[in-house]
């Protein structure tokens, strides 16, 4: 999921701001800025994660 979001919509707690992995049909491709929930661990990336993760992407193909 891709926002710029600060609290979990499941939990209602603060989330981190780090990075989490990106996988691709079981393989992960990297690790990309996201917010992650330290309770539930929900990932949704940042923009610039998601800028980064496209760019990833598209260079691989």
């Amino acid at each position: 999921m891709i926002n710029n979001i600060e609290v979990c919509p499941h939990c209602n707690i603060k989330m981190e701001l780090k990075t989490a992995p990106y996988s691709d049909n079981g393989k992960i491709i990297g690790d990309f800025e996201a917010y992650v929930c330290p309770s539930c661990n929900r990932v949704f990336y940042t923009d610039n994660g998601y800028k980064e993760l496209t760019k990833y992407i598209m260079k691989k193909r």
